[in-house]
């Protein structure tokens, strides 16, 4: 696969505060960068520092859906949707601050297993492993109070609702109906983004 790198270096000292973010482009098409304008366009009009944890970002159309490592990569979906581009940025974010914590991760999975003793496996309900399923209804529940701080409760209830009839369906089900008790659990476990 022959793969064309369009770097984009950026100084921002918008919301971001000075933070160089630097987006690949993995292809060089329009959609591409059509996506990689999306990111600047979100960094630019809110304040995303709280749940900023990587600069180096990859936007590549080819990819069947977005990953956090070992860089975070981005497909170039819904370029014109911002909030569901927003979601995604925000997802793979946090998905790096979890990274950091394995500790918390380890202890906050425990606890989820005893919530909910059987998780499904799979596309399109759960995530590629049982781990990593109960992982996601941490990482879904910041991405969901992130967008809430964002966009709002409604918006963000909406967003998430969304995401939840395409992918991870009982992971987002789940965190939208016991966000109270998934909150506190991530709480008790340090792995919360306050």
């Amino acid at each position: 696969m022959k793969t064309l790198k369009l770097v984009i270096s950026t100084i921002f000292v918008s919301q971001l505060a000075v933070a160089e973010v630097s987006i690949s482009l993995a292809n060089g098409t329009e959609k591409e960068e059509m996506k990689r304008k999306q990111v600047l366009r979100l960094i630019e009009q809110h304040d995303l520092k709280k749940w900023w944890f990587t600069n180096n970002i990859i936007i590549d159309e080819s990819v069947r859906s977005p990953y956090s490592h070992p860089i975070l990569t981005l497909k170039a979906s819904r370029p014109n949707n911002d909030p569901a581009g927003l979601s995604q940025l925000l997802h793979e974010q946090i998905h790096w601050f979890e990274d950091a914590r394995k500790e918390e991760v380890a202890k906050t999975v425990a606890e989820l297993r005893k919530m909910y003793p059987s998780v499904p496996v799979g596309f399109p309900n759960g995530a590629r492993s049982e781990f990593s399923t109960y992982l996601h209804l941490a990482v879904c529940l910041m991405e969901l109070d992130a967008l809430t701080h964002v966009l709002g409760k409604e918006k963000a209830e909406m967003v998430v609702a969304k995401n939840g009839k395409y992918f991870y369906k009982w992971i987002y089900k789940t965190v939208l109906q016991d966000q109270t008790q998934i909150r506190e659990v991530l709480n008790n476990n340090d792995l919360y983004i306050e």
